[in-house]
């Protein structure tokens, strides 16, 4: 499997009928607790324009719009954005809905103040030197001291993914270098069901910190906070929320 092959799953995985009437509810959900605190914190100026990467139906869209900002709202998938569309017109809302690709962002130097990169939409783009170039970009578009704020699943070891690591070091490192097909192209890679049957298969890239921490500096960003210890919500009872990454240009 190669780069285009990843991204057609995700494409595909989220265009899907049932992802679309899945996601045009979550559209309604609002912030997440966590993402209330490090926007109210870092996003200080609500005349700032705000780039909201991975805008999905519009969860985040929307009440970043409502709370004053000037947003720019950019999805990969064609049907995510058409949604999203649909559901503003609904709210008569008027939202800058576009479609984008976050390795190759349709946007001026120096043209945002803010950047949102929500639901750990970064980890979705398959192959680390495109997640590089997603970085890079991201930075290429911030204005000087332009903040930037993304998350990524926790890279946890000792729990029940235990034997999953376990196993994918195994095919890795052992069965991909003798000749075995295997469809990772990075450590960390994972193909799975989820338990809703939103969709057939669904990929995500799992980074371990060190990693996620060395392309932002990588990419010329300037970490002001790692912070993966407030939950989604009140009642949300996972061990691991996301981890937020601050950046700063």
């Amino acid at each position: 499997m190669n780069k285009e092959d990843f991204k057609r799953i995700v494409i595909e995985e989220f265009s899907a009928k049932n992802a679309q009437a899945k996601y045009s509810k979550f559209a309604h959900n609002g912030l997440w607790t966590s993402e209330d605190y490090f926007i109210s914190k870092y996003f200080t100026d609500k005349k700032g324009k705000i780039l909201d990467l991975g805008c999905g139906t519009g969860r985040t869209t929307i009440p970043l719009v409502k709370m004053g900002y000037n947003v720019v709202a950019v999805d990969l998938v064609p049907e995510m954005i058409k949604t999203a569309k649909k559901i503003a017109e609904e709210e008569k809302i008027s939202i800058d809905y576009r479609v984008g690709d976050a390795t190759r962002l349709d946007f001026g130097d120096n043209y945002f103040d803010y950047l949102l990169f929500s639901n750990q939409g970064w980890t979705q783009i398959p192959d680390k030197n495109e997640r590089l170039k997603a970085l890079k970009e991201m930075r290429r578009v911030l204005k000087p001291n332009g903040t930037c704020i993304f998350t990524a699943h926790p890279r946890v070891w000792f729990s029940k993914f235990f034997f999953f690591w376990v196993m994918q070091w195994i095919r890795f490192y052992i069965l991909k270098p003798i000749g075995f097909n295997i469809a990772e192209m990075d450590f960390g890679d994972r193909f799975f069901k989820r338990l809703d049957e939103v969709t057939i298969k669904q990929y995500i890239h799992i980074a371990s910190a060190d990693e996620v921490k060395g392309q932002i500096i990588e990419a010329g960003f300037k970490i002001i906070e790692v912070n993966g210890k407030l939950q989604i919500s009140e009642d949300d009872t996972r061990r691991h929320p996301p981890v937020f990454y601050i950046c700063k240009k």
